[in-house]
């Protein structure tokens, strides 16, 4: 998935689109407007009578996109998701249903039947660009498709509040997410990016870079109290020094616009003008979509990228390519670590400070915006004031983010989607799967584990509560126990921070082919092939069906299985211990000694009768192997090294492998961490794409 698609939609699917009660939602590719569970629910005996008086009480009008326009609510691709998708003829996915929301924050609200000073009180108390007049007419934003002709009449007739007017238009007049300084780790102070290059953080030069980010999106910030002003002010206000100034002018044209032949041109039309260099007009691009939206300087406002593109700011091929390195190079560097990197990519490292509602790039050895499968929610959210941190779901619980932040903070961690599948019985089971951490849960079964409540799901399937909440929800109540016993369930991604199944390790380049083979034999022979999404432990049979094996794999992995549920004898139909299994030649001694290693390490040779775990000692005591067999796995030496270990590429054992493994929090299984190789695994295109796609 692109870099730029959860900035670049966060803000361009909230509004008219989708307006919830109390505060904004954040629509996205994975929302579940059109969702199986959705459609299910609603028509199901989970639908209570109050569930579905709310819905007829809801407010109904047409999208901003009309009818012949293209839109997409659930494809998938980049285009897709900036609504770009060609649409078929009878699709009437553009007339959605909403819910009117109320605006926590009490605002100016005017009394006058005048349409004019209607907007004017909106504006008034709205976050302003620096272009942005309150005199803009309301001809003007119904003309860019701001604003949805039907909703102004609803306004007017006073079917819609001041408060749910001035929300459907918050995306546009809002402050953008532009980063806004520095946050030390050890202090739990927020400072400047030019402090912080004065104090030895970062290069001076990487602190102008986020300085003229911020006046490209016309937000340069006071940290001291959160407040956002133009450049002219923050020179005036002291807030940047004036040897900038020129620099900062310069870049603050993409807010106000480009001179040229008496027209006010965008930075696209600049570029195609050239006025504005490519190279520069594509890093502002990048900046602007990442933080909200594109600027069109005839009004000065924030334009969500698919209306941008029908208004000239912006071509698809151009849209296609901001976050590819051939036609855009990353033009940024990370603070940290100084590597080149788009803006979008650094603004998933941030930090949101409560106390000035602005974004902080995080510095400190701590690494608090990192995932890792030992912590079920990164550090998001922080308090300069106070120096508390915590994640984006204990901020939104405690109130100090609204939910609109929430919804954003969360897609930078996280991109749940939903699909439905059948479970062994045959029962329809709703799956939600979050693609970028590799995990899954089971709507059904968090029901019957009490997990999740049933008026909740209700609120999912009615969609009230978003696919994040659920899933958040969901982990809040859940308590994973570390399994002493497990195998190595799988891989974690060091580089996009990602669980990965064995096989999938192998196929994106991670570990060998024979590496990747002794792991799972080791799975099969002590329980089950291991899915790290779920923490589930099936079948081989299951294991290719899931796709956590190839038919090559499945093949080689049959004695280990057997292994586990018990060799029959072909005379006695008796079940054989591994070491009986061998003597009666009905087990290959390397594989039977391997079986035995891989179940002694992972606590204790298995009954397969009762799959009941003996340790060594009570294996020698009571005859289970042989003298030369146990003196072998006493003496570390006869311990091959069988591996290559997935993170140093060194050659180690499988002891050494459990040693080196981490618990995943998410399923209380073994994971070993691993950084790409271009020399393992499979090498065609296709599996390269599939990978960093």
């Amino acid at each position: 998935m692109s870099h730029l698609q959860m900035a670049a939609m966060e803000k361009e699917n909230t509004g008219v689109k989708q307006v919830k009660q109390d505060k904004m939602e954040v629509t996205h590719s994975q929302s579940i407007h059109d969702s199986p569970t959705k459609n299910i629910f609603n028509s199901s005996t989970y639908q209570t009578p109050s569930l579905l008086q709310k819905d007829m009480q809801s407010v109904t009008y047409k999208s901003q996109i009309k009818p012949d326009e293209p839109m997409a609510v659930t494809t998938h691709g980049y285009m897709a998701l900036c609504g770009l998708t060609d649409q078929q003829p009878g699709d009437t996915r553009s007339i959605i249903k909403t819910r009117m929301y109320q605006i926590k924050e009490i605002r100016e609200t005017v009394n006058t039947s005048d349409s004019e000073g209607k907007l004017s009180a909106i504006y008034s108390t709205s976050q302003k660009l620096p272009e942005l007049k309150s005199s803009t007419s309301i001809q003007t934003l119904i003309k860019y498709k701001l604003l949805d002709e039907e909703v102004w009449h609803e306004f007017e007739m006073g079917h819609i509040t001041m408060e749910e007017l001035q929300a459907s238009l918050a995306q546009y007049t809002g402050k953008p997410t532009a980063i806004a300084g520095v946050y030390v780790e050890s202090s739990k102070k927020k400072i400047s990016f030019l402090e912080a290059a004065e104090k030895g953080f970062l290069a001076k030069t990487y602190a102008v870079e986020f300085l003229e980010a911020q006046a490209a999106t016309g937000s340069l910030t006071d940290l001291s109290t959160g407040q956002t002003y133009s450049v002219a002010e923050a020179l005036e206000r002291g807030i940047v020094e004036t040897g900038l100034k020129d620099k900062l002018i310069e870049a603050e044209k993409a807010v106000s616009g480009y001179i040229h032949a008496g027209k006010k041109l965008s930075v696209f039309q600049a570029m195609q003008e050239r006025v504005l260099d490519r190279y520069k007009g594509k890093k502002i691009l990048e900046i602007q979509v990442a933080t909200g939206g594109l600027i069109n300087p005839e009004i000065g406002v924030r334009v969500p990228v698919s209306i941008a593109v029908d208004q000239g700011l912006l071509n698809k091929e151009t849209l296609q390519g901001l976050c590819d390195p051939v036609s855009n190079p990353k033009g940024f560097h990370n603070p940290d670590s100084g590597l080149k990197a788009y803006y979008s990519d650094i603004l998933k490292e941030c930090l949101y400070d409560i106390d000035g509602d602005v974004f902080l790039f995080p510095f400190g050895e701590k690494h608090l915006t990192n995932t890792s499968p030992t912590s079920s929610h990164r550090v998001s959210v922080v308090s300069s004031s106070s120096g508390i941190e915590m994640s984006a779901y204990e901020a939104f619980k405690a109130r100090h983010i609204d939910k609109r932040t929430y919804l954003f903070l969360s897609q930078q961690e996280s991109e749940w989607q939903e699909k439905s599948t059948s479970d062994a019985s045959g029962n329809t089971v709703h799956i939600i799967a979050d693609v970028k951490g590799g995990r899954q849960l089971c709507l059904e079964s968090a029901l019957s584990q009490r997990f999740l409540e049933i008026s909740e799901l209700e609120s999912y399937g009615s969609g009230d509560l978003s696919i994040y909440e659920i899933a958040d929800i969901i982990f809040s109540r859940m308590v994973v126990v570390e399994d002493i016993n497990s195998p190595i369930a799988g891989l974690w991604d060091v580089t996009r921070r990602k669980r990965l199944s064995v096989l999938q390790g192998f196929q994106q380049g991670f570990t060998d082919r024979i590496s990747a083979l002794r792991l799972l034999e080791a799975q099969a022979c002590t329980g089950g092939i291991c899915d790290p999404s779920s923490g589930e432990k099936v079948g081989l049979a299951e294991a290719l069906k899931r796709g956590l094996l190839d038919e090559a794999l499945n093949q080689q992995l049959q004695q280990f299985e057997q292994v586990f549920n018990g060799i029959l004898h072909p005379k006695t139909s008796k079940t054989l211990s591994i070491s009986q299994a061998i003597q009666e030649n009905l087990l290959p001694k390397d594989v039977g000694f391997r079986c035995i290693e891989f179940q002694l390490l992972t606590g204790g040779l298995i009954s397969p009768d009762t799959h009941d775990r003996v340790s060594l000692e009570e294996v020698i005591q009571s005859g289970l192997v042989d003298k030369v067999t146990a003196s072998a796995l006493k003496d570390e030496r006869f311990h091959t090294k069988s591996l290559t270990c997935p993170k140093t590429k060194r050659r180690i054992t499988f002891r050494e492998a459990l040693e080196r493994s981490v618990y995943d929090c998410h399923t209380g299984l073994r994971l070993l961490e691993a950084t790409k190789s271009h020399g393992f695994g499979a090498k065609s295109t296709f599996h390269y794409v599939w990978a960093y796609k």
